[in-house]
C-alpha cells in the first residue's frame, strides 16, 4: 500500500486507480497522461518536429536532395511496383495478404524474420561477411528511413510515445551507470553492455513503424508465417530422425531427434513457439471466418507439435505458464480442464511425458548437482556474495561475453542469475523494474478493452511475453539478439491496443 500510495503521487510514473464498478472496462490510464518528464519529451518532440518543418521548406526545392523527399511522400500511398514485380502473382498474394503495405511496412518485416533473415544472410557468398553486423545496420537505417520520413512530412509525423518508453530509458541509463560504478575491464564491460542493451532498441524502432492495430495485425500475420514455417520444418526434422549433437540429452534419455530448424538450438526454438502460439491461438479466436480459423488454427497445431519435438523441458513448462495466463485472464473457469489436460499429457505422454518427469528423478538431480544447471546456479550464487551490491561487472560472467573473453567456465543457463551475478542487486531490481512496468501497463491496456477481439489479442500478446520471461529462468534467453528483438516487439505491438492508438 506504500509503495501504491508514492506511485500514485508520483510525476514520473503516475498509476492512480479508477474506480470503475466490477466487470467494467477500466479507462485506460499510463503515466504517459500524468508524467512530468513525458511532457517534456513531448515539448522537445514539438521543438523538433518544427526544426522539421524548416529543413523540408528548405529542401523541398533542391534539385539534389528533393527528390528523396518526394520519394517518401508517395510511401504514403500503398506500394504499387512496377513491370515483373508489378505483374508477380506472388508479389501480389503477399502484398493482398498483408493488406497492400508501403515501404516502411515491408522495411519492419525484416526484424520480424530476423531468425530467417540471419540463417540467409550467413549461409549466401559475398553478403556473409555481414552475418555479424546486418542486424546493426538494419537498426540503423530504419531509423535514418524514419528520421527522412518526419522530413519529409514537414514535421506533422509525431513520435509514438509508449507506456515502456521511459522504464526502458531507465533501464539503459542504470546499465550504464553500473559500467561507471563496476567495469574490471572497460573493454568486456562495454561489450557486455551491448549485449544486454543493444537489441532493446528495437523497441523504440519498433513502435514507430507499428503504430496502429492494422500495422500489428499485419506483423503477427508475419509472424505467424515464420512459426508456421518453423513447425513444418520441426515436424520434419522430427519424422525423418534428422542427426544431433550428442551433448543435447543425457545419456541415460532414450531420445534420438530434438528439433531446432534453421535456429540451430532446439531450447531457443522451443522458445520461439512459447511466444507465437499463445498469439496464433489469440488470432484463431478472433478470426472473423471460418477459413481464417481453420488457417490460424492449424498454424498454432503445427507449431505445437514443434514445440513437443524441440524436447526442451524449459520450453514445455514455460508454453504452460504462458497457457495458463492465457485461459486465466480470458476464461478463469477453464483452469481447472486445462490443470486436467496438462495432467494427461504427463501421465500418457509417452516418451515426452519420460523427458518431463525425469527432471524429478534421483538420477538427474545427482547429475544436475554435480555438473548440471544445479551445480552452475550454486557456482553463481556463491560468485554474487563476493559482491552482492554490484556483482563482478558486466560480461564478467555466465553468460556469452564472459564465455567469449574466458572469463567462465559456461553458460548459468538463468539469465536472472547472471543479470544478479553481473550487476548485483543494483542490476536485477533493475530488471525488476522494467518487467514490473511491463506488467502494469499491459494489464491496464487489457482490463481498458471494450472490443473482445483486441482484448483477446492483447492477452495472447501478454501470455507468449511471459512465457519468454519465464523460460530466462532455465536458460539465457536475452542473450539471443532474436529473441530480444522479438520480445520488444511483442511490447510495441501490445502497445497498439491502447486507447490513444488507431483502432479500426
Amino acid at each position: 500500500m506504500k509503495i501504491k500510495y508514492l506511485a500514485s503521487n508520483s510525476l514520473i510514473f503516475n498509476i492512480r486507480l479508477n474506480r470503475n464498478d466490477p466487470g467494467e472496462a477500466k479507462e485506460y490510464k499510463s503515466w504517459i497522461d500524468n508524467s512530468l518528464f513525458y511532457g517534456i519529451l513531448m515539448e522537445l518532440d514539438r521543438f523538433i518536429r518544427k526544426i522539421e518543418g524548416e529543413i523540408y521548406n528548405g529542401l523541398s526545392g533542391s534539385r539534389l536532395l528533393g527528390w528523396i523527399l518526394k520519394k517518401q511522400k508517395k510511401d504514403s500511398e500503398s506500394t504499387k511496383g512496377s513491370g515483373i514485380l508489378y505483374n508477380s502473382k506472388i508479389f501480389g498474394g503477399v502484398s493482398k495478404a498483408l493488406g497492400s503495405p508501403t515501404f516502411t511496412d515491408l522495411l519492419m518485416m525484416l526484424p520480424v524474420l530476423y531468425v530467417a533473415v540471419d540463417y540467409v544472410i550467413r549461409r549466401l557468398p559475398v553478403i556473409n561477411m555481414f552475418g555479424s553486423v546486418w542486424d546493426e545496420l538494419l537498426l540503423l537505417f530504419m531509423a535514418g528511413v524514419f528520421v527522412i520520413k518526419r522530413i519529409a512530412s514537414g514535421g506533422k509525423i509525431k513520435y509514438n510515445f509508449g507506456p515502456m518508453d521511459l522504464p526502458v530509458i531507465i533501464y539503459i541509463v542504470i546499465g550504464v551507470s553500473h559500467i561507471l560504478i563496476k567495469a574490471p575491464d572497460l573493454g568486456i564491460a562495454i561489450e557486455g553492455f551491448r549485449s544486454v542493451f543493444q537489441h532493446i532498441l528495437w523497441y523504440f524502432i519498433a513502435t514507430q513503424y507499428i503504430r496502429t492495430v492494422r500495422d500489428s495485425e499485419r506483423v503477427i500475420n508475419v509472424m505467424l508465417a515464420l512459426g508456421l514455417f518453423l513447425g513444418l520444418h520441426a515436424v520434419y526434422q522430427y519424422i525423418t530422425k534428422v542427426p544431433m549433437p550428442g551433448n543435447w540429452v543425457d545419456t541415460a534419455e532414450n531420445i534420438t531427434t530434438r528439433a531446432f530448424s534453421i535456429i540451430g538450438s532446439p531450447n531457443i526454438l522451443g522458445v520461439i513457439f512459447v511466444l507465437f502460439i499463445p498469439i496464433g491461438v489469440a488470432m484463431t479466436l478472433a478470426a472473423r471466418s471460418n477459413l481464417h480459423r481453420l488457417y490460424y488454427g492449424g498454424v498454432s497445431i503445427i507449431m505445437i507439435a514443434g514445440l513437443l519435438f524441440t524436447m526442451s523441458r524449459g520450453a514445455w513448462l514455460a508454453f504452460a505458464f504462458a497457457a495458463a495466463i492465457f485461459v486465466i485472464i480470458l476464461v478463469p473457469r477453464l483452469i481447472v480442464p486445462f490443470a486436467g489436460l496438462g495432467g494427461a499429457f504427463v501421465l500418457f505422454g509417452g516418451a515426452l511425458s519420460e523427458r518431463l518427469l525425469y527432471m524429478l528423478s534421483p538420477v538427474y538431480l545427482m547429475k544436475s548437482a554435480a555438473g548440471g544447471r544445479l551445480y552452475r546456479w550454486n557456482i553463481g550464487m556463491e560468485i554474487w556474495r563476493r559482491d552482492k551490491l554490484f556483482g563482478m561487472g558486466l560480461g564478467r560472467y555466465g553468460g556469452a561475453v564472459a564465455m567469449n573473453n574466458n572469463l567462465t567456465p559456461f553458460y548459468l543457463d538463468n539469465y536472472y542469475l547472471k543479470t544478479l551475478t553481473e550487476m548485483g542487486i543494483f542490476g536485477i531490481a533493475a530488471l525488476a523494474f522494467v518487467i514490473v512496468s511491463f506488467i502494469v501497463s499491459t494489464v491496464r491496456i487489457i482490463r481498458s478493452q471494450t472490443n473482445l477481439k483486441y482484448r483477446i489479442m492483447v492477452i495472447g500478446l501478454f501470455a507468449g511475453a511471459m512465457g519468454v520471461l519465464a523460460q530466462n529462468f532455465v536458460e539465457n534467453i536475452f542473450e539471443v539478439p532474436a529473441m530480444i528483438a522479438y520480445f520488444w516487439i511483442t511490447v510495441a505491438l501490445i502497445n497498439t491496443y491502447s486507447h490513444k492508438k488507431g483502432t479500426e
